[in-house]
């Protein structure tokens, strides 16, 4: 052979040589990268390779490679039999289709794993020559079973009712509450929509109500139909159900009986109704009766030839009328205990406008209440007072001269009500101020009763009364 062909056979071996070094370069990182566990056995059992991933088992390569499988802790994990891997690696060396093994092992950290063994015969020209187990971990989705068998346990012995839906609705599980709830069986609705208890909802619907309920949380409250008997009240609560990634495989319905609840409710408002058509026809009666007296007390001043005594009745009739102002604003209030003091004024103010004949322009009384609202035990004295008030102007006003009165009320930071009634025109002046007259008796009388303070300034007619907000306590 001359030097010519040596030297060509001499750069052909070192290209083959170059190419089987890249290629075993190109395999060792594709072995290595590979995310799953891999091992190569020869056919004796003896470990010759693992990639990177697996030799996160052990503290190094050299504590694995060499040493037989079946008898690696560190591999088929603490407390499994090696006796098992023996037949497993029988099976695949004899071409036998073996399943995935399940087995928990310890990695160099102390942590416990879950793997699942795939393991497969390599051949070469149709002769067994190693073989590879890959092995996958399976942590997260055996942590994920566990927490559903422990969640599967309580669904078991909750005492409420519970079901478990599909993204469709459609029942993958009905506890034991359900059963005796509902009168289904699982067996009887597995695989139905729940819609089957929702008498008034469609499938449709339904999801329409998962969906958002999972979105919004909190509960609902639905009536829901048992296999036989009444409709039943029910609060339920719809939470997601979860996967170990997180993503939603279905919807867990919670289920709470409140049929004695709302049948009490419905027996509250009914006594209400009751007791509201009741108040009404109280307040009407009573209504009458005032008016009643009122036109008994006209009627006597017509009568009376006394003209003292013929104005008393009249003065006594006009008190009368607004006492029915202040029951008629209290029974017109939401709360029948609270009445709207501006509006009594302003229709108190129109009354005796008719009372005395005068027009709007004869009348300038500016009010400032600030919205006020009495209770019952105050509106009745408070808004008598400010009639023995406003009459006293209206009756002693000057012939042609316009009234001009100014009245306010409001709340002070000490928890009192402050009354100041301004007569500028001095309507008061003509029978308000004397001492023993029967305005200021019936006025002291009224201001003992919600005990307050009067004072009285008879120069520039003025009069100012307080007294304290017995709910000022509670809400400081």
């Amino acid at each position: 052979m001359d030097d010519h062909k040596k030297e060509a056979l001499k750069k052909q071996k070192k290209s083959d040589e170059n190419s089987l070094l890249g290629f075993e370069e190109k395999y060792s990182a594709l072995f290595n990268s590979d995310p799953t566990y891999k091992i190569i056995i020869n056919l004796d059992g003896k470990i010759i390779d693992i990639n990177e991933q697996a030799a996160q088992i052990s503290s190094s390569r050299d504590e694995i490679i060499g040493k037989n499988f079946t008898e690696l802790k560190q591999i088929f994990g603490e407390g499994e039999d090696p006796k098992k891997y023996k037949e497993i690696l029988s099976l695949v060396l004899a071409g036998i289709d073996v399943e995935p093994v399940e087995i928990t092992i310890k990695d160099k950290s102390g942590s416990n794993k879950w793997l699942e063994l795939y393991p497969s015969l390599l051949e070469k020209e149709g002769v067994p020559v190693l073989v590879q187990i890959v092995a996958q971990d399976v942590t997260a989705r055996k942590e994920a079973e566990i927490q559903l068998e422990f969640q599967s346990y309580i669904l078991k012995n909750v005492q409420n009712p519970v079901v478990v839906t599909d993204l469709d609705g459609k029942i993958i599980y009905w506890n034991a509450a359900s059963e005796s709830t509902f009168g289904y069986t699982s067996e009887e609705v597995e695989g139905d929509s729940m819609a089957i208890i929702f008498p008034n909802i469609t499938e449709d619907v339904l999801l329409k109500i998962l969906k958002g309920q999972v979105r919004r949380k909190g509960s609902v409250e639905y009536q829901c139909q048992k296999k036989a008997g009444p409709l039943l009240w029910m609060q339920i609560s719809i939470n997601p159900q979860l996967d170990y990634k997180g993503d939603v495989l279905g919807y867990i319905s919670v289920f709470n009986d409140i049929t004695s609840i709302k049948r009490v409710e419905d027996e509250l408002k009914e006594s209400l109704s009751e007791k509201e058509m009741l108040l009404g026809e109280i307040n009407k009666r009573l209504k009458n009766y005032m008016q009643m007296i009122a036109r008994l007390l006209e009627l006597q001043s017509i009568y009376l030839e006394n003209v003292d005594g013929s104005a008393t009745l009249h003065e006594g009739q006009n008190r009368l009328k607004a006492m029915l102002l202040i029951h008629e604003g209290l029974s017109k209030s939401d709360d029948l205990a609270i009445i709207d003091f501006t509006r009594f004024v302003n229709k108190l103010k129109k009354q005796l406008m008719g009372i005395y004949d005068l027009e709007n322009e004869e009348v300038n009384l500016k009010a400032r209440l600030d919205g006020i609202m009495l209770d019952v035990d105050t509106a009745i004295p408070c808004g008598l007072i400010v009639n023995e008030l406003l009459t006293q102007s209206f009756k002693n006003a000057v012939n042609g001269r316009v009234l001009d009165m100014n009245l306010t009320l409001g709340l002070d930071n000490s928890g009192h009500y402050k009354l100041r009634y301004e007569d500028t025109s001095e309507g008061l002046s003509g029978g308000l101020i004397t001492e023993n007259s029967d305005s200021m008796i019936i006025i002291r009388t009224l201001v003992n009763q919600i005990e307050g303070d009067m004072k009285i300034s008879p120069n520039h007619p003025v009069v100012e009364i307080s007294w304290f907000n017995p709910e000022y306590s509670d809400l400081s």
